[in-house]
């Protein structure tokens, strides 16, 4: 892989064999980038204020702290230019912050190529001016736990938006492209299946309705039953599929209870 010169990355792993890995692999690979390794926050802190490190790689749970933590400190700096990839061994909520920012994070046991592609690709991104507010996204997810209160950045080819998921009416396939309907009015077209924001946003108050639809479902304002259609605010309409009629009856008929 190619990578620019002048680059350098800190490693942050209180594990030392998987530091060892880490280090050796992106050696292998990036011989041009001068690497940084420390177990523990109070070293990296030391060597991000001497060397401002362009890549930082960090495990979330340190003796001495979290990793979140610091980082938090480090966003204060607005001169701050770096790339961020978080590696855990716990698939907890903090995994939802990370999709909704669109941040790159590493679930271990990773391979070694997932570390490769994830250090590529942050390099790639260096100079993508929206990163900050992605950053900025993560932390305000990751301190926000309450779903209501949560963000989703949405890159679409010539801008990127960040949009709190309560403003979000419904999300809808359109061919291999994802379509978003705010509160607003305004519609958002990303190149992402829903698939993908299904597993995102089911657990933030979202239904899948349709195999082509999901609604949020505190924005359902009535349901047709002759047509099989969903009524949200703003008068908008959307289908329910047959096996997935049962599903939204059981919902509606809740709010009865």
């Amino acid at each position: 892989m190619n990578n620019p010169p002048k680059i350098s990355c800190l490693l942050l792993e209180d594990d030392q064999q998987w530091l060892a890995v880490m280090e050796e692999t992106l050696k292998l690979n990036f011989p041009q980038m001068t690497i940084y390794s420390c177990t523990h926050i109070t070293a990296a802190n030391h060597i991000y204020l001497k060397h401002q490190p362009t890549i930082l790689i960090l495990d979330i749970n340190l003796p001495d702290g979290t990793s979140f933590e610091w980082l938090m400190e480090l966003q204060k700096e607005k001169n701050s230019n770096f790339r961020v990839i978080f590696t855990t061994a716990f698939a907890d909520y903090a995994l939802q912050a990370f999709r909704f920012s669109a941040m790159d994070f590493l679930l271990k046991p990773y391979l070694p190529q997932d570390l490769l592609e994830a250090t590529d690709k942050a390099l790639k991104s260096i100079n993508d001016q929206h990163y900050r507010q992605q950053l900025e996204t993560f932390i305000h997810n990751y301190t926000h736990q309450d779903q209501k209160d949560k963000k989703i950045v949405l890159k679409t080819l010539e801008e990127i938006f960040i949009i709190p998921i309560a403003d979000i009416l419904s999300v809808e396939a359109d061919n291999s492209y994802t379509r978003f309907l705010l509160k607003s009015g305004q519609s958002i077209l990303v190149s992402q299946s829903l698939k993908e924001f299904d597993s995102q946003l089911s657990p933030s108050g979202f239904m899948r309705v349709h195999q082509s639809h999901l609604v949020n479902l505190k924005h359902i304002t009535g349901y047709r039953k002759k047509t099989n259609m969903l009524l949200l605010e703003g008068e908008l309409q959307v289908p329910v599929s047959q096996n997935k009629k049962i599903k939204v009856m059981a919902y509606l008929n809740s709010l009865q209870a």
